[in-house]
């Protein structure tokens, strides 16, 4: 009997031994060694292969045979338990009765205890744990479990359990081995392709960088650039410059307003955030999801704007990594043209200051005739200044916007002229090149001021501005005079009008002599026409007051006026005759008349200050 077995041993050997060395996979050894050594020992019901993690100093089930899944969450500790006995004994270990069992497994932590007991039907009758060495080192340990109370490990199992140890870590070892060869070779098949890749990005980066050099220096300009962009890559190309105004674009789809104004939104946040080099992004248009990706025109503190793309798909890295060298090229020719735009605000400055000064000579005349200005033609005046802003970091881009802006609104058929900066303002200066009455030129102007400030506003750049109008004058002689009152419609409306208002010169009326009179003179001037009127209204209902401002705006006519104020006729004109007793005037009195009508309209500008004083 005992022949036949060693012989069966043998022969159950030989069949573990061709299974474990058929694969080089070694979750397909790990799981054979289980399945085979359960078959070929007689007493084994189940078991369980655990392998040794030197990183954690943990025994870890890798394949199991009748356990439940808890069973996978099991983590041994070298001399925890049977396995762990064995483990650390480095040799093969029985546990012939439920006795011997019980005392092994006595020394499982409370966790691994409630998961063995989980995990498997009942506590074993027996047990066999055999190491699997290599070179001296413990890979793992065999653990079969016998739960038939008839059925014990007997000590020639643990000749055929060390043997088939043996070739599991020599199986295992082949395995390992093989695993790091697939992995080197994997390696370097990551590090072949990293270099094609490099190469792909690298050539094809020169080649956009010599083919947009090439644009640059036949001087075609962005709008070439970004065109040459679309057609390389096949996809939507668009340009915002710093304030997240569009400089150029070349679509592939046509994008609607609504798209625009979304995409627009997302060049203004990226400048807010130049942290990130890129952004992608995926929003839904044409009723498809589009991937936007954002890259930056220039670097840190200074950003001239953000090249935006707009695909179907993601974009590859070896097209982003040559859209990159494209920014480099855009961003000096942005730097170029606004150096040129630059240095011709600064001709013309200098121009508009000689004009300022009112000192022209014979060179000057000579330079605006080059320009096209007529000597003797009517010329007009505007100035713009920009109200409070909420991003003063941006005020140079904005008023090289409204320069720009300026120019594109107000020089137009029968106008023609210049916009350039001067110091925080813009100066407007008009020619016309029609003979017009003054009455249709200056409403002709007006509405292309209104124009000028809805576009202000639509921009949404956080700013407003206010806006002078000077007369009309004949001869560039004369064009200082007309730059000189658009300077005091500016003055009045900083001190009287509030921000975001239009006011010309022609229509400041009455109100020029808060300009050409101090405070105080102006004030002690009402104060003797009107002051009293206040202290009479002041100590009672203070009706008469509003009753004279309501019969001067309505042109002397006591019927309208009485209305306006809800008050019978016969109500106002008693209120009339007691403002002319308390007064010691007569309103028939032309000469005083004039003093009274002048007081009111100068009363509203100056308010608060006489109140303060009366």
């Amino acid at each position: 009997m005992k022949e036949t077995l060693s012989h069966r041993q043998l022969q159950s050997l030989i069949h573990v031994s061709n299974v474990l060395n058929s694969s080089l996979d070694i979750d397909t050894i790990i799981d054979s060694i289980m399945v085979q050594t359960v078959s070929v020992i007689e007493a084994a019901h189940g078991g369980v292969l655990f392998i040794y993690d030197p990183s954690q100093d943990l025994l870890i089930p890798k394949s199991d045979s009748n356990f439940t899944s808890e069973i996978t969450r099991v983590r041994l500790k070298p001399g925890e338990s049977m396995t762990g006995l064995a483990f650390s004994a480095q040799q093969c270990l029985i546990f012939h009765n439920r006795t011997e069992v019980e005392k092994a497994t006595a020394t499982l932590s409370e966790t691994n205890h409630e998961l063995m007991n989980l995990s498997i039907p009942t506590l074993p009758y027996s047990s066999i744990c055999a190491p699997i060495l290599s070179k001296g080192e413990c890979m793992g340990v065999i653990t079969l479990d016998s739960f038939d109370p008839s059925l014990h490990f007997i000590p020639e199992d643990i000749n055929l359990l060390t043997a088939i140890a043996h070739q599991a870590a020599v199986a295992l070892e082949k395995a390992n081995l093989y695993r790091k060869q697939e992995e080197t070779v994997r390696q370097l098949e990551d590090l072949n392709n990293t270099i094609s890749k490099q190469n792909e990005m690298l050539s094809r980066s020169v080649d956009i960088h010599n083919r947009l050099a090439a644009l640059v220096l036949h001087g075609e300009g962005l709008d070439s650039i970004i065109t040459y962009l679309h057609d390389t890559t096949g996809q939507t190309i668009l340009l915002f410059d710093d304030l997240g105004e569009m400089i150029s674009s070349a679509n592939k789809i046509q994008l609607s307003e609504d798209e625009l104004v979304t995409i627009r939104e997302l060049a203004q946040e990226s400048i807010k955030t130049p942290g990130k080099v890129r952004s992608l992004l995926e929003k839904n248009m044409h009723e498809e999801n589009q991937c936007i990706t954002i890259l930056p025109i220039g670097a840190k503190p200074t950003l001239y704007g953000s090249l935006i793309i707009v695909s179907p798909d993601k974009m590859r890295e070896v097209e982003i990594a040559a859209l990159e060298h494209a920014c480099t090229v855009i961003s000096l020719e942005l730097v170029k043209d606004q150096a040129i735009f630059e240095a011709q605000e600064t001709i013309n400055g200098e121009l508009i200051d000689v004009l300022f000064s009112g000192k022209m000579d014979g060179t000057i005349l000579q330079k605006l005739k080059q320009m096209d200005f007529d000597p003797l033609g009517d010329y007009m005046a505007l100035m713009i200044r920009l109200d409070e802003m909420e991003n003063t970091h941006k005020k140079n881009s904005i008023i090289r916007h409204l320069v720009q802006m300026a120019n594109r609104v107000f020089l137009k058929h029968p106008l023609k002229g210049m916009a350039v900066r001067n110091h925080d303002q813009i100066v407007v200066l008009l020619t016309f090149q029609q003979k017009a009455s003054t009455t249709y030129t200056h409403q002709r102007v007006k509405e292309l001021v209104s124009k000028f400030q809805q576009e202000i506003q639509i921009k949404n750049w956080g700013t407003t501005v206010s806006i002078g109008i000077g007369r009309i004058h004949s001869s560039l002689l004369k064009v200082t005079k007309s730059m000189q009152e658009a300077g005091k419609c500016l003055q009045f409306l900083q001190s009287f009008g509030g921000k975001n208002q239009v006011i010309s010169y022609k229509e400041l009326g009455v109100q020029r002599l808060l300009l050409q009179n101090t405070e105080e003179e102006l004030i002690d001037f009402i104060s003797e026409v009107l002051g009293p009127l206040f202290e009479y209204d002041q100590s009672r209902k203070g009706e008469l007051l509003p009753s004279l401002f309501a019969y001067l705006d309505h042109n002397q006519n006591a019927k309208e006026a009485a209305e306006s104020i809800h008050v019978h006729t016969n109500t106002l004109m008693y209120r009339l005759k007691r403002i002319e007793e308390i007064l010691s005037t007569s309103l028939s009195d032309s000469q005083q008349f004039l003093n009274i009508h002048l007081a009111v309209s100068l009363y509203p500008f100056l308010k608060e200050k006489l109140t303060q004083k009366v």
